[in-house]
Parts: structure tokens; C-alpha cells; sequence
């Protein structure tokens, strides 16, 4: 697994391997195993100092790019450390263009002309950001580790996100309940579109419980979900009776049981062979089945399976939710983030004052 190439200083990877779409999904690949990582941590606490600093010098950049990502203080999920690494992959790549062969080599005018490459590459500010925050944390660990000698990372500034940029995901209500009303015969879609409308759960937050995970609160006379959000914490999720309805139809349909039991270990939603779902291709489907039904933004633009968590906090906030609950709700870390990605445009409207200039006569 690249054991040597991390542990050699002399072995960084060429330019004219990283432009290669196959061999860079192979690093990446290679990379994302972490097996190697405590036996390299061992190698380079082996020369420990009496201040406690390890000695990476022989660690090529793809070494402190290993570590950097299975670092595990930070506890990230699978799909983070495949973002990570292709982003850093790629700017491992850019350094090359410099005619330099390693990031040691780098200086803070070299990353104020990487930021300008980004901007140049990438027109969305959102992309631009998502990368120097990534960057900007490998480069400042290097720096905190001893493995970088100058904070070259002070050539990095902060990308605001412009507003304007943000997608129109506004969605009818009556263009919804056609596309499910598409799939009346359709189980499998019309509880999947249902269920995300209803509850505001994101994709990934429906294909990691189990079947078991489902349990009926007497209390509330209500089914709950328990599921994970994004930030691991647990979510209880209101499942209505008439979405259960559908679901326990398709898992008929896919031979699985549909009596709640707390030790039934199958996915709480299924693909058609009753196994788990990958998150992409689950993704991939049901925005061509959306497709499929006519569905779209009000502005006439496509719509993905995220849309319809937008649409659920729009909808609770023009029936009278308070901000705070909807946030609470669907696992915001605070209303801030549900004000101005999911409301902002809808509280412009709400606000608008041309109610109150009128010329008609």
C-alpha cells in the first residue's frame, strides 16, 4: 500500500502521474486504506524529542497526507477522507507545476498564486472555500508537526461564500404531490419522496439505520426513526403512518419482514436485492426518477433528493414553525445556518414592503 513511497522522501509523485484520472483513482483508493497508519506513526515516534515533536523528515508530502487525513483525533467519515485526499492530491499536483517536488520547497507567495489558480479554475466561491479550508488545515498541521518550517499557509485567505450563488431550490407544493401521485404504483419511489418531504432527513441519515431502528412511542402515538445526522448525533424522526405504508409495502415487494423488531439487522430501506444502499447511486436514482415525474424548482431548474429537505423547512416555517424547532428538527448546529441556506429568500419575501406602496387607482 504505497508503504515505501510514504515513508521515502525522495518518492512524491510526478505531475505526469496525477494527471492521470486512472492512476489517481488508484492512490486514492490506495490511500484510503489505513492500515499502515500506526506503523508509520511508530517510525516516525521512533526519534522523538524531549519537547515530544516527531521526526517526519523522511515522510514524502503522500506520507503527511496519509497521516493527515486517518488522523485519528479527528474521527472522519470514509467519504471525508476521500474528499480530503483528492483535494489534496490535486494540490500536490499544482506544486509540480511550479517545477517543485515537494511542499517544503513552497513559500507564502506560492500559495497567494495557488488561491488566484483556484479562482481562475473555479467560478463558485462555495468550491473555492470547501478547498482552501481544507488545504489551509493540512498545511497549518505540517507547520504544528515541524514538518513545514515556514507557515506558508498565511498565503491563504479566507473565500466568502456569496449568496447569489446559491441554488433556487424553491419547489411547489401541488408539482410534489404530482410526482408522488407519478409513482402511486411505485412503492419504492413514492415512500422514498414521501419520507424525505415529511421529515427532512437527508439521504444519508434513511440508508444507515436498520430495520430494527424503527420503533412505535405509545406516548405519542407516532413511529420513530433513530438515525444518525451528519454530525453523528442521534435523531428521532417522526415516520407518518401513510409513509410506513408504503415503505413496508416495498420491503413486501423485496421479501424482507416488515414487523418491527429491534434485533432485525436488514436496512431500514432497501435496494431491490435487500441489501444496503450507496449513497451515490441512491442519489443518482432518485434525481433521474424526479427527473422522470416532471418535478422541478419553481424557476424550472432540476432538482436532487437534498432539495426536498429545503422544502420540508420552507414548508414547517410557512405553516408557523419556529425557526429554532425547524433547526432543532432537522440537526442544524444553529438557526444561523437554517436562516440563511434554507429561508432567506423566503424571508425576503415575507418581508418585502410593496405591500405597502400601492398606485393602483
Amino acid at each position: 500500500m504505497y508503504q515505501l513511497d510514504l515513508l521515502n522522501k525522495d518518492s512524491n509523485i510526478s505531475s505526469d502521474n496525477l494527471i492521470n484520472v486512472d492512476y489517481n483513482n488508484q492512490l486514492v483508493y490506495a490511500m484510503m486504506n489505513s492500515d499502515n497508519y500506526i506503523l508509520i506513526r511508530e517510525k516516525v515516534s521512533a526519534s522523538e524529542d524531549e519537547d515530544g515533536n516527531y521526526d517526519y523528515s523522511q515522510v514524502s508530502n503522500l506520507g503527511m497526507v496519509y497521516l493527515y487525513v486517518h488522523n485519528h483525533a479527528k474521527q472522519r467519515k470514509e467519504k471525508t477522507k476521500e474528499d480530503y485526499m483528492r483535494v489534496l492530491l490535486a494540490f500536490l499536483q499544482y506544486v509540480t507545476t511550479l517545477g517543485k517536488n515537494d511542499i517544503r520547497e513552497l513559500s507564502r507567495f506560492d500559495m497567494e498564486k495557488f488561491q488566484a489558480h483556484l479562482k481562475e479554475k473555479y467560478s463558485k466561491s462555495n468550491t473555492q472555500a470547501k478547498k482552501v479550508v481544507i488545504i489551509d488545515s493540512f498545511l497549518n498541521w505540517c507547520f504544528e508537526e515541524g514538518y513545514l518550517h515556514k507557515k506558508i499557509s498565511r498565503g491563504l485567505n479566507p473565500v466568502k461564500k456569496k449568496k447569489e450563488e446559491i441554488p433556487e431550490r424553491d419547489i411547489d407544493e401541488f408539482d410534489l404531490k404530482q410526482a408522488i401521485e407519478f409513482y402511486r404504483d411505485n412503492p419504492k419511489v413514492r415512500s422514498l419522496l414521501r419520507m424525505l418531504a415529511n421529515s427532512g432527513m437527508r439521504l444519508n441519515e434513511v440508508i444507515t439505520p436498520r430495520w430494527g431502528d424503527i420503533y412505535f412511542d405509545r406516548q405519542q402515538q407516532k413511529h420513530y426513526l433513530v438515525t444518525l445526522t451528519k454530525r453523528d448525533k442521534k435523531r428521532h424522526v417522526h415516520i407518518k403512518d401513510y409513509v410506513l405504508a408504503d415503505l413496508i409495502e416495498y420491503r413486501k415487494r423485496v421479501g424482507l419482514s416488515t414487523e418491527l423488531n429491534a434485533e432485525n439487522d436488514t436496512p431500514f430501506y432497501p435496494n431491490r436485492l435487500g441489501r444496503r444502499y450507496n449513497l451515490s447511486s441512491l442519489s443518482t436514482y432518485l434525481s433521474k426518477c424526479m427527473a422522470a415525474a416532471g418535478l422541478t424548482t419553481i424557476q424550472g431548474h432540476r432538482v436532487t433528493p437534498h432539495f426536498m429537505r429545503h422544502w420540508y423547512a420552507q414548508t414547517a416555517f410557512t405553516n408557523g414553525a419556529p425557526l429554532d424547532w425547524i433547526s432543532e428538527t432537522i440537526g442544524h448546529s444553529s438557526t444561523k445556518i437554517t436562516k440563511d441556506n434554507y429561508l432567506s429568500r423566503q424571508l425576503k419575501k415575507d418581508r418585502d414592503v410593496s405591500d405597502f406602496v400601492d398606485l393602483e387607482f
